[in-house]
C-alpha cells in the first residue's frame, strides 16, 4: 500500500513511496530528538487522542469476543472460525502498540529507539500478515461450497484434509511474520515511531528495508485480486444454485434442491466479503495519494478520478477508518452471529442464554453441533 512520507515542517515538500503498509516511511523523518522543538511544548497531541478514541475501543472489543473462539469445541474444531480468531490476534496486534504508543506520546517525547523499533515492527508487519489471513478466508469459503456443489469429487478435500492444510498454512504465514518481526531488530531494516503524527514509519535507511517493502507490495496486491476473483466464483455458484431450485419448484412441483449454503454459512461469507471489501477500499485509498507539496496530498483514484486532502484530513480519515477496520470483525460477528452474540452475553453475564439456531453447515458437511451448543438452548 502507499506510505505518506511526511516531514515535520509543513513548508516541506513529501511524497508518497509505493510500500504494503497503512503507513508513511521514515525517508524525510528526522529522529525522535531531532523532531521540530515545538513538538514538546504542546500540551496535546491530536493525533494521538484520535488514535486512542479509536484504538481503546476496538481493542477492548477485540479482546472481549476473541476467548469466545477459544471456548466453544464447534468454533475451535471450525477452519473459518480458526482464520476470524487468527485475524482477531492480528488486528489487536495493530491496535495495541497504536494505542501504547499514542499514551506514551501525550507523556514524553523520549521514547527509547529499541522500543520503537519493536513497535513499529509489530504493527507495520501485521497489516501485511492479515492479508495474507484474508486470503486463506477466501480460500476457505470457496473450499465450502464446492464441497457441496461437487459432493463426493475426489478432487476436493474432506475437511480432516482441509484442517491440516489450512494449519499448515497458518503457521507459514505467522513464520514469516515473526522473521520479518526480528529483521527489524537487526541493522538490515526497521521502522521507527514519528510523534508528530503519531504515526509508525519505515526506516528506509537501512539496506532491506525498501526490497521487503516492495516484495510484501506486490503480494498485498495480487492477494486481493485472487480473493475478488475466488468470491466473484461463490457468488456464481450460489446464483446458479438457486436458479436451479426454481427451475425444480417449477417443473416438478414437488422436491427443492437443498441450497449450497444453509443461512449460517450464509451469513459468514457475508462476513467474509464485508471485511474483504473494507480491506480493499482501504487498500484502493491508501494507493490513490502520490504526493503530499505543501501538506495538500494529491492523487487519483484508480489512477482516474482526481482527489485531494490535506495532510491532517488523510491522517485523520484514512488511517482513522484503518483503525476502525481492526474492530469491524468481532462488530459483525456480534451484529450478524446470533449464537455467538448469545454466547457473549452469556459468558459476561449480560444476559440469560436464550434459543437459538445450532451452528449451521453446509448441506454434505458433518455435524458440529456438540453438547456445547445443546447445553446454550437449555
Amino acid at each position: 500500500m502507499a506510505n505518506l512520507s511526511a516531514t515535520p515542517s509543513p513548508v516541506v515538500p513529501s511524497h508518497f513511496n509505493a510500500s504494503s503498509s497503512l503507513f508513511p516511511t521514515a525517508t524525510a523523518f528526522p529522529s525522535p530528538a531531532a523532531s521540530s522543538p515545538s513538538l514538546a511544548t504542546v500540551p496535546l497531541n491530536a493525533y494521538s487522542v484520535v488514535n486512542i478514541c479509536i484504538c481503546a475501543p476496538m481493542l477492548l472489543l477485540q479482546l472481549l469476543t476473541l476467548p469466545i473462539f477459544l471456548i466453544f469445541p464447534n468454533y475451535r474444531r471450525n477452519v473459518c472460525f480458526r482464520i476470524l480468531f487468527t485475524n482477531g490476534v492480528t488486528d489487536c496486534l495493530q491496535l495495541a502498540p497504536l494505542l501504547i504508543f499514542a499514551v506514551l506520546n501525550l507523556i514524553t517525547d523520549q521514547i527509547p529507539i529499541w522500543f520503537q523499533m519493536f513497535g513499529s515492527s509489530i504493527v507495520l508487519n501485521a497489516w501485511n500478515l492479515l492479508v495474507m489471513q484474508h486470503f486463506l478466508l477466501a480460500i476457505n469459503r470457496l473450499i465450502v461450497i464446492l464441497r457441496a456443489r461437487y459432493l463426493g469429487s475426489k478432487f476436493i478435500p474432506d475437511e480432516d484434509t482441509e484442517a491440516m492444510c489450512f494449519n499448515i498454512a497458518h503457521v507459514f504465514c505467522w513464520t514469516v511474520y515473526f522473521v520479518i518481526v526480528g529483521l527489524h531488530q537487526t541493522n538490515l531494516m526497521g521502522g521507527l515511531f514519528h510523534s508528530g503524527t503519531s504515526q509508525f514509519v519505515f526506516d528506509i535507511a537501512k539496506p532491506w528495508t525498501q526490497t521487503m517493502r516492495e516484495v510484501f507490495k506486490y503480494l498485498t496486491i495480487a492477494m486481493p485480486i485472487i480473493c475478488l476473483v475466488i468470491y466473484m466464483v461463490i457468488i456464481a455458484f450460489a446464483k446458479l444454485s438457486r436458479a436451479g431450485t426454481r427451475r425444480g419448484d417449477d417443473f416438478t412441483k414437488a422436491k427443492t434442491t437443498a441450497p449450497l449454503l444453509n443461512d449460517y454459512e450464509q451469513r459468514l461469507l457475508i462476513q467474509a466479503i464485508i471485511l474483504y471489501v473494507v480491506m480493499a477500499l482501504l487498500i484502493i485509498a491508501w494507493n490513490s495519494f502520490e504526493s503530499c507539496p505543501n501538506d495538500i496530498c494529491i492523487g487519483k483514484i484508480l489512477g482516474l478520478i482526481p482527489i485531494s486532502l490535506s495532510r491532517s484530513n488523510h491522517t485523520f480519515f484514512i488511517e482513522g477508518l484503518w483503525m476502525v477496520y481492526c474492530g469491524l470483525s468481532p462488530i459483525l460477528f456480534l451484529t450478524m452471529n446470533k449464537e455467538f452474540r448469545n454466547r457473549f452475553l452469556k459468558l459476561y453475564g449480560l444476559k440469560r442464554a436464550i434459543v437459538f439456531p445450532s451452528t449451521g453447515h453446509t448441506n454434505i458437511s458433518k455435524s458440529n453441533e456438540s453438547n456445547d451448543t445443546k447445553a446454550d438452548n437449555k
